[in-house]
This record gives C-alpha cells, sequence and structure tokens, in this order.
C-alpha cells in the first residue's frame, strides 16, 4: 500500500487565513479562527460611519520563505529544514537512507526502483508507506520565533489518518514529543488550514498512520509561511456567525481603528469579487446568507479573511438532525448534531482536566455553531479512575446481580466474581471471571459524574448549549451500562438533572433502549417519580407510535407540553426509510400546536459509514464513503422541500385513492405542510399492499396497479390561492411539471402519475414495497 505525496512548495506568498476546513470525521484545534467576540452592533456601526466609498487593496503582508534549502538527498533536523521520521507514540525517529532488507523500518528512498526501500519520498509530493506511521517534519526557523505561521496544504490517500502536529519544544536540532495535535483527519481527502504560534526550534509534524492496508501511496501538498507583519485584526460579527431569524441585522466590525471593510454575501472573495461592497451599515439577513469580510486599516496588511456563514432558522432544519456528522454542514438542511461528551477524555485522573482535550470539545462546538450547528452533548460515561472497583449489587427483572471486587483490568475490562440469586435468594450462577467495561461500569461515588456534568455546563452554556443528554442507553445489557435501572435513576440521572436545572438548562433522558418495553419506561419514571426531571423524552429506533404514547403519559403525569424525540433513529439498510419516516413525525409533530421549535426531533443514526461492503454500517448510513447514500439524498430533497421560516399542517386536501396523514409506518398516507403561506408540500407513500403491486382503497373500493400501464391519482388542493407552479418531485428531487384545473373556491385539481420517469429513481421506488413522491405547489 502507498501513502501519499508531499509536495513543499513554499514561496512568498501572502498569509491569507480562510476558515478552518473541518474534515469528515474530525475537527482541527490550535488555529485561529474560532469567532471572537465583536463590539455591540451600535459602537460597530458608529466606528464605520465615516468609512470611504471603497476600501484601499492594503499593503500584502510579506513573509518568510522557509525551506529555501529543501533537498532529497539529505535527511536532517535543522531549523528552516524537511526531514522524514517514523514515530511510535510521541518518540521520533530519523529515517535513514539507503537501508537494507526488503521491508528495512530504518531507510527512505526517493528512487522508486530500489527494491529495498520501507518509505518513499519524490519531489513532486507523492510519499508512500507501510503501516507504520511516517512524518514529514518541518523545523521552524529562528526567524519565526514567536511569531505566526500558516500551515496550510491538502491530503488525499485511499484510506487511513492523517494529523497535523506540534513539538512545542524549542530544539532546532532534534524533534521530540509529546506533540500537540492541530488537526486530525480519517478517511480519502482533506484540506487544511491553520495558523500556529511558534517558537525557534519548533517542529510541525505531517503524519500518516492507520492505514488499512499493507502499502498505501498518496499526496500532501503542504505550504508553510511565517508572518512577519500582523495584519490589519479579523472582521467579527454582531450576533456571530450561525443559526439567525429572518430579518435580523448583523453588525460588522474590526478591533484596528479605522479599518475599512470589505464584505461580500454571495460567498465570493472580498478583496477581488465584483460583488464586494464597502461597510457602512449591518445587514438584513433574510435568507441562507454567507458573508465574507475583510478588513484594512489605511496601507497596512489585511486581515485574513472571515468567512461568516449565516443560516435561517425555520422548523424543519430545528425538527431534523444527525448523528456523529462533519461540522461543515449536515446532510440536507438539518441543523441539530449529535456528539459525545466524554468523562474520562476530559478529566483523565481525578481533579485534573485535559485542558487540551477540553479545548478541543469547545473548538469543536464553536465552530458547529459557526456554521449554523447545534451540537448536542452525551454527558458519557464513567471516567476510569471513578468505577466501581469494590463491589456493587442491583436487581433486574426479579434477578440479583451481585458484582464482587475487581481482581483485574485490562483493555478497558474489569475482571471480576459474580453472583446471580433468584427473587427467593436462591443462587442461580457463580462466575469468577464476569467482565464489565469500565466506562460502563456505575462510579463509585455518585458525586464524581455530577461534578463533571457541572463542568460539562461550565464549558458549554457560555457557548449557547441549552440541552444535555445524559448517557447513552443506560439499560442491563444495552453495553451500555453495566448497572440497574433503579441505581441509574439513583446515581445518575436524578443528581444529573439537579446540577442541569440549577444551572438553567434542559436534561434529554439518554435516549431508551430499542428492545425495552416503552410501558417499562413509563414506569420507571413514574416509580421515581422522574417525570419533571426530564425535559425531553428521548428513545431510539423506537416506532412513531411509542413517541405519541410516551407523550400522552407525559401529559397524564402534568406535563402540558411534552418534549419527545428520537436521538437515534435509522441505521437501516431501507434506502426509503427517510422518505417515509420523516414526513410522517413532522407532520405529527406540526399538529400539536406547540410554540417551541425544540419539542419534537429525530436524528439519524449515523452521518457516515465506510462505503466497503465488509465494514460496519454499510449502507445504514447518510454518507457512504465520500457520497451521499440513497438515504442522503432522499434526506436532502426532503429537506430542500421543507424550506420555510414558518410551517404548519396543510390538511384541506384530498386524493384519490384516498389517503390522510397516518402514523402507522404500515399505512398508506399523505401529509401536507404550508410553508411561509406561500408553498404547499404533499408527501404520498403508497404501499403496495400484494403481491401484484396493487394498492386498495378500502373507503371506496378502488385498485390501482402500480406496475401496470401508466397509473395515475387524483389530487385536489383547496384553500389555495393564485397558483404559479405545481410539479411533481421524486424522492432525488427531480421535478416533473404538472398541469392542473380550477375549479374555483381555492380549489385546484391534478392528475398525478404514479410511477417516477427517472429510471434510477423509478428502480429505487420499487425495491422496498411501496411508492413515495412528492408534490410541490407555489402560490404567488
Amino acid at each position: 500500500m502507498k501513502v501519499r505525496s508531499l509536495s513543499l512548495a513554499i514561496s512568498a506568498v501572502l498569509v491569507t487565513a480562510v476558515a478552518l476546513p473541518a474534515s469528515a470525521h474530525a475537527v482541527g484545534v490550535g488555529a485561529s479562527h474560532s469567532p471572537s467576540t465583536a463590539p455591540s452592533a451600535s459602537r460597530a456601526t458608529t466606528a464605520l460611519a465615516a468609512a470611504p466609498t471603497a476600501c484601499g487593496a492594503g499593503t500584502a503582508n510579506p513573509t518568510s520563505n522557509n525551506v529555501t534549502d529543501y533537498h532529497l538527498d539529505t535527511n536532517v533536523v535543522a531549523p528552516g529544514r524537511w526531514s522524514y521520521q517514523s514515530l511510535d507514540s510521541d518518540t521520533p525517529g530519523l529515517l535513514a537512507k539507503g537501508g537494507t532488507g526488503a521491508f528495512a523500518a530504518d531507510e527512505w528512498a526517493a528512487d522508486l526502483n530500489k527494491p529495498e526501500h520501507a518509505w518513499y519520498v519524490k519531489a513532486d509530493g507523492s510519499i508512500g508507506t507501510d503501516y507504520r506511521p511516517i512524518a514529514d517534519v518541518y523545523t521552524v526557523p529562528d526567524t519565526a520565533d514567536g511569531k505566526t505561521e500558516h500551515v496550510s496544504g491538502t491530503f488525499t490517500s485511499p484510506g487511513g489518518r492523517f494529523r497535523v502536529l506540534l513539538a512545542h519544544d524549542g530544539d532546532g536540532t532534534a524533534t521530540t514529543g509529546p506533540f500537540s495535535e492541530l488537526y486530525s483527519y480519517t478517511g480519502t481527502s482533506a484540506s487544511f488550514d491553520l495558523d500556529v504560534k511558534v517558537a525557534k526550534g519548533d517542529d510541525v509534524i505531517f503524519v500518516s498512520d492507520q492505514v488499512s492496508t499493507w502499502w498505501v501511496a498518496g499526496k500532501l501538498n503542504a505550504t508553510v509561511t511565517t508572518e512577519v507583519a500582523a495584519p490589519t485584526a479579523p472582521v467579527t460579527a454582531t450576533p456571530g456567525a450561525g443559526s439567525i431569524t429572518t430579518g435580523k441585522k448583523v453588525a460588522l466590525a474590526s478591533k484596528t481603528p479605522g479599518a475599512c471593510i470589505s464584505y461580500t454575501t454571495d460567498g465570493t472573495d472580498p478583496r477581488t469579487s465584483a460583488t464586494k461592497t464597502t461597510y457602512a451599515k449591518p445587514i438584513t439577513i433574510t435568507a441562507d446568507t454567507d458573508i465574507k469580510a475583510v478588513a484594512v486599516a489605511g496601507d497596512g496588511a489585511p486581515s485574513p479573511v472571515a468567512d461568516l456563514p449565516f443560516t435561517l432558522s425555520e422548523p424543519f432544519r430545528s425538527f431534523a438532525g444527525e448523528n456523529q456528522a462533519s461540522l461543515d454542514g449536515l446532510v440536507g438542511n438539518v441543523s441539530w448534531d449529535r456528539q459525545d461528551f466524554d468523562w474520562g477524555t476530559i478529566e483523565p485522573t481525578k481533579g485534573v482536566i485535559d485542558k487540551a482535550a477540553l479545548a478541543k470539545y469547545v473548538a469543536q462546538f464553536t465552530e458547529a455553531k459557526a456554521h449554523g450547528i447545534t451540537i448536542l452533548p452525551v454527558l458519557d460515561y464513567t471516567a476510569g479512575w471513578a468505577a466501581n472497583r469494590t463491589g456493587y449489587t442491583y436487581e433486574f427483572h426479579g434477578t440479583t446481580y451481585i458484582y464482587g471486587a475487581v481482581t483485574s483490568e485490562a483493555n478497558g475490562t474489569f475482571t471480576r466474581p459474580l453472583t446471580t440469586k433468584d427473587s427467593h435468594g436462591k443462587i442461580l450462577t457463580t462466575t469468577a471471571t464476569a467482565q464489565t467495561n469500565i466506562g460502563h461500569t456505575p462510579p463509585q461515588d455518585p458525586k464524581d459524574f455530577a461534578k463533571f456534568v457541572q463542568l460539562a455546563v461550565d464549558t458549554l452554556k457560555p457557548l449557547g448549549i441549552t440541552y444535555y443528554q445524559v448517557w447513552n442507553e443506560a439499560y442491563p445489557g444495552s453495553g451500555f451500562w453495566e448497572g440497574g435501572m433503579d441505581e441509574y435513576m439513583h446515581d445518575i440521572q436524578l443528581p444529573a438533572s439537579k446540577v442541569l436545572h440549577d444551572n438553567g438548562v434542559k436534561l434529554v433522558y439518554g435516549g431508551w433502549i430499542a428492545g425495552a418495553p416503552i410501558s417499562e419506561y413509563i414506569a420507571l419514571l413514574t416509580k421515581w417519580n422522574a417525570w419533571k426531571s426530564v425535559d425531553v423524552f428521548d428513545m431510539h429506533y423506537m416506532p412513531i407510535g411509542a413517541m405519541q404514547t410516551v407523550y400522552a403519559a407525559a401529559q397524564k403525569h402534568g406535563i402540558k407540553h411534552p418534549a419527545v424525540w428520537q436521538t437515534e433513529l435509522g441505521f437501516t439498510p431501507e434506502d426509503k426509510f427517510v422518505a417515509d419516516i420523516f414526513p410522517r413525525v413532522f407532520h405529527w409533530a406540526l399538529s400539536k400546536g406547540g410554540s417551541n421549535p425544540d419539542q419534537f426531533k429525530l436524528f439519524y443514526f449515523a452521518d457516515w459509514a465506510p462505503n466497503d461492503p465488509a465494514a460496519f454500517g454499510y449502507n445504514q448510513a447518510l454518507k457512504s464513503g465520500d457520497s451521499l447514500s440513497p438515504k442522503g439524498k432522499t434526506l436532502v430533497t426532503l429537506a430542500d422541500l421543507l424550506r420555510g421560516t414558518k410551517a404548519t399542517t396543510y390538511d384541506t386536501f384530498t386524493t384519490s385513492p384516498g389517503l390522510k396523514p397516518d402514523i402507522n409506518e404500515s399505512a398508506s398516507t399523505a401529509n401536507g405542510f404550508e410553508l411561509d403561506g406561500k408553498h404547499v408540500v404533499l408527501a404520498i407513500d403508497l404501499k403496495r399492499q400484494n403481491q401484484a403491486n396493487i394498492f386498495f382503497d378500502q373507503n371506496t373500493g378502488d385498485t390501482l396497479h402500480l406496475d401496470f400501464g401508466t397509473p395515475m391519482m387524483t389530487v385536489t388542493f383547496k384553500d389555495v390561492h393564485d397558483v404559479k407552479s405545481l410539479d411533481r418531485v421524486d424522492l432525488y428531487g427531480n421535478k416533473t411539471p404538472l398541469t392542473w384545473k380550477n375549479l374555483g373556491h381555492g380549489t385546484v385539481q391534478a392528475q398525478v402519475p404514479i410511477i417516477d420517469a427517472d429510471p434510477t429513481v423509478k428502480t429505487l421506488n420499487r425495491s422496498e414495497n411501496e411508492d413515495i413522491f412528492y408534490l410541490s405547489l407555489q402560490q404567488g
């Protein structure tokens, strides 16, 4: 397997920082692109009232050239030089040239014809490695001491991990650990753009490792320049980039006195674009807007280009989410993501907080917010030092489990004795070698977990995080909780609820596990009088009807407008799952008439899986490798159709055959929505009811053969006006214009084909025993 190639193009270039591109499954930490606090709107406007009609271009920021002596024929650690090294944890080793043996671990080769190379490095940027980590190391020169290095480039390979590290050691003749991680990416293609404060002799390290096969090749194009003159302070926005309500005004400012700001709202470069505007007053946001802005003070160096994306807050965006998604925008106009906030990572030793790990979480949540994404943190699991080692007992479904003291621990697992007894005290089983996952073992002292919850709130509440999920799928046998449910309520749920509510934020129950009866969930909350300790009643992979059951039970226990989510849903090979389920639940949610946009949500699990039939999760995620899966494509289509800052149900329609809203997932259905009073969408789902693929209308006795001829259905829209267009939209967003007949009194009628015109979608629709499509009506 080959790994990448490295083209080291280091020339005197303008240092222009752009927002750090987030990888598919990792986020860079250490870059200087996090949004900063801007002055108030009134102050910013006043300061810029006398701005010139056009900003000057400024003077290009000079940079030093750090690699004029780059050569392949030597491999030494020295200031301003590149070297090739292997890594073993935090221990680096300089590669020697011309070793011997088929796979000598101590050699590198520029000549690929040499059969003995273990790694190769080519001047065009190509690098190859076996599974061992290889690093390209750039040593900071003396002239860059105390300055900012701009590290940018791209990386491609068939698979593996790519990292940018910093050895902040100040030693110009050696590379030493430990390393700070600036950027990490696992996958096939990434770009990075980092600003790093350095000292002379530090090392910037580009690492490839964790490759999946024996030999991987790829290409790394890296540029390192050092800032000589400080640029104008970057442009900031008030409010900060992210989700915003329509009509809100955004003020821009720079902390450099007298700076003139140029900006664009179409995503183009504000330094060179023909659409650039000189900032004079706050910008009104009425649509998704990507503001890019640059500041110049006199003839000084221009600021980095600030990327300030704003996304409108909309009902469907708030309703739909994903798990473990990338930060540069979720699939299909959804605005929620769900990520672990891991106790053991943050507090590896009691009372000792890993500040770098905490900073990485802060950067992740901040970057997400800047892209209009709200992350639901999952506060989990037990830190290794906090896990119960002395023994504990719990009862579950009539059996008592008695765990003894830990006898050994290895690879994240405790070994300990276990005795089980029946309800009469009779011993059922005994073993000396029962195993529990350390992270899923209950904490020795529940107060330690409560302190972690407080730390989470102290860290994330200032970032605007309101909802916190406590644990994940706590249930015996789930694999995430090695205790009883009473212990969970007493030691985890209720103490966490008190901390969260004392801090004015909200608790999301940790996902009632699929397979455990909903009646048991309801009974547990009732037994512990815990209904009002929960702000969101969450479950995983449950039928829609289960959401209605919990909603009704919460109302019986005094909660007027219960919030009910499913923070894991999907993970299925059914390609039409999103198109089938999401419209039903969204209509059901809107029908409740609440004013809380966070009352009901669905989070698809998961965002990504490898495009490899042998991989776990293959064809069950929204993205398959680098491409959208059919599920991802159907979510994009649905979310695009349901764009709007106001959404209500639209129920004044009829269809023949007769369809209506229905949360029974086995039933055919039509769910109607009105967006912003102008756009009506019907989601049609026809189940094929027998082997002949016939749909039967039980009300009229009519039958519709879904595979014979050109089956049509009649759809009548009432209470519409000034109809501008009516389209049939298939699962992948392909539109077919329809003609309609005006029946008067705000009523129009159309004949709608059932079978898709696009052959790919036609095959998809026939693959899972139902036909799904949409009708999109635009009014004047």
